[in-house]
């Protein structure tokens, strides 16, 4: 090897391991770690806890509890699994990390690295399914040897190649491919032989999480999405995180008279503040209000016509975080909206989010250029104004104008039959497309009576009956502290971790868990805290 490239590696190394120094902070995070979960764990070693491994600091905190109570309850040992593979970069970039995994009994680590076999398996895969694919619809479907998880390809594609829609003749989609099956390979032979006992991920969205999580429940080994605010267990039956808006309504009449009372209250309060302007209500990562001051200047023509708002969704992010909607993805339900506009004499407009992220605007000027009944609202415009000026309906996939329109009197139709609101009637919920279509062509008839107390409650269930605080005291100061959603991942989590940390508190995080465990549900719960 010439002597400038072994510089080359000698002067990144040393960059790389500057960059993975332990800060003050981490440091005593696990020197906190070996005194608290040193002796925690028995000497059997019976099994594998599989634990997703990234260095989001208040996710790992988390991980550290769950990790450890499932090690001890299965008498196994705690495996990190890493995404990429086993190399002299990876292991140096991930250093850091890894030493702060090993402070609370992490013993080994698994990289992603297919064996020629599995390389060979994954081709063959890959020449068998290429052909079945005709559509996107069946990329959605897609499903090897019973595990289904062609969502998550279509996902993880959209987001890597940043692309509003998959093409099945684009070489990045074969290539995506290839890596999902690989990651499926990979793992399907991992499971064979290995005793895993449970699993540990911090989404169950895209293929580096999503297919593991999909065949242990196959399987029937537990699985588990936890961070610093929510803890989910996922079965057959609930193969998504973050979909607890399919048991509000029965959740809500489990409790008292006097709780429901006061929570259709202070949902009330809650929504008000939001639509007063106030930035961050219930949406920690928001920067700027949807709802903000009323500004000067007409938006909407002066008409009689039916005058519809598209909310548009970021065309990258997880068109299925929450199921399979009535369209495989936000670029098929816009343009499907586009055609119906050509046959409707509506008035149509579209407005993105004031926290759009970029790449977006352009794709939505193109589909303006080809639907020109649409006009596109200024992103800073408020709603209030759009209603105040005469908007009759929203459009949206599972978006928040679901209930937001409804508190203010105004129909929604959404385009997903597992929407967030899809257990309440104060939305208009089409179960097929063409239920969708004959909706949108016959607006004028279509009539729906909102029961503004459904907005309520839907709102209290989602936004303030949550368990938000099983792991720091108040998760919303926290935030405010550090600066916001984003420094959560940084390592200021483990001061204000510790800075809280008693051996009482301790005790009831552990004995939380263990309640919420033992009661196999699908979600944390209020009911399932411990007070101290």
């Amino acid at each position: 090897m010439p002597l400038v490239d072994i510089k080359k590696i000698i002067d990144y190394t040393k960059r790389i391991l500057i960059e993975n120094r332990l800060d003050e902070r981490e440091r005593a995070f696990i020197k906190h770690n070996k005194n608290i979960w040193g002796s925690f764990l028995p000497n059997q070693d019976t099994g594998e806890i599989l634990l997703e491994s990234n260095s989001m600091s208040s996710s790992i905190i988390a991980y550290s509890y769950l990790a450890n109570l499932l090690a001890n309850t299965h008498q196994s040992r705690i495996v990190a699994y890493l995404s990429g593979r086993r190399n002299l970069k990876n292991r140096i970039a991930k250093r850091k990390v890894n030493i702060i995994y090993r402070s609370f009994n992490v013993s080994e680590f698994i990289y992603y690295n297919l064996s020629l076999p599995q390389l060979q398996d994954a081709d063959d895969l890959l020449h068998k399914i290429v052909p079945s694919l005709q559509t996107k619809k069946e990329v959605e479907d897609l499903c090897v040897e019973g595990v289904c998880f062609g969502d998550l390809l279509y996902d993880s594609h959209c987001m890597n190649c940043k692309v509003p829609t998959v093409s099945l003749k684009d070489p990045r989609f074969r290539e995506s491919l290839r890596v999902a099956l690989g990651y499926y390979v990979f793992w399907r032979d991992y499971f064979n032989t290995h005793g895993v006992r449970a699993v540990i991920v911090s989404h169950t969205v895209y293929i580096h999480s999503g297919v593991i999580t999909r065949l242990a429940i196959q399987r029937g080994i537990p699985v588990y999405q936890i961070n610093a605010t929510h803890l989910h267990y996922m079965t057959e039956k609930d193969i998504l995180a973050y979909t607890e808006f399919f048991y509000y309504p029965e959740q809500f009449q489990e409790l008292t008279e006097v709780e429901r009372q006061q929570g259709l209250q202070l949902a009330k309060e809650r929504l008000q503040k939001r639509f007063s302007g106030e930035v961050g209500v219930d949406m920690r990562y928001s920067k700027k209000s949807a709802y903000g001051r009323i500004k000067n200047g007409r938006v909407l023509k002066e008409s009689t016509r039916i005058k519809i708002l598209v909310a548009t969704h970021c065309f990258f992010d997880s068109p299925h975080p929450y199921g399979v909607n009535l369209f495989p993805d936000f670029y098929e339900w816009l343009h499907f909206l586009g055609d119906i506009s050509e046959v409707t004499d509506y008035d149509w407009y579209i407005k993105t989010h004031p926290d759009f992220l970029p790449g977006n605007i352009p794709i939505i000027e193109e589909f303006i250029s080809k639907h020109s009944k649409f006009n596109l609202i200024p992103s800073e415009t408020s709603h209030l104004q759009l209603k105040e000026e005469g908007i009759n309906f929203g459009m949206t996939v599972y978006g928040t104008i679901g209930f937001e329109y409804a508190a203010l009197g105004i129909p929604v139709v959404n385009a997903s039959p597992c929407n967030p609101h899809i257990r309440y009637n104060f939305n208009i919920h089409p179960s097929t497309i063409d239920e969708y279509r004959n909706i949108l062509l016959n607006l004028p008839e279509q009539r729906l009576n909102i029961n503004i107390e459904e907005v309520y409650e839907y709102y209290y269930m989602a936004f303030i009956l949550n368990v938000n605080n099983w792991l720091f005291q108040d998760y919303d100061r926290f935030l405010r502290e550090i600066g916001g959603y984003n420094a959560q991942f940084g390592s200021i989590s483990y001061s204000i971790f510790m800075r809280e940390f008693s051996d009482a508190r301790h005790l009831q995080r552990l004995s939380s868990l263990q309640r919420f465990l033992e009661s196999r549900e699908y979600n944390l719960r209020r009911k399932n805290l411990e007070a101290v």
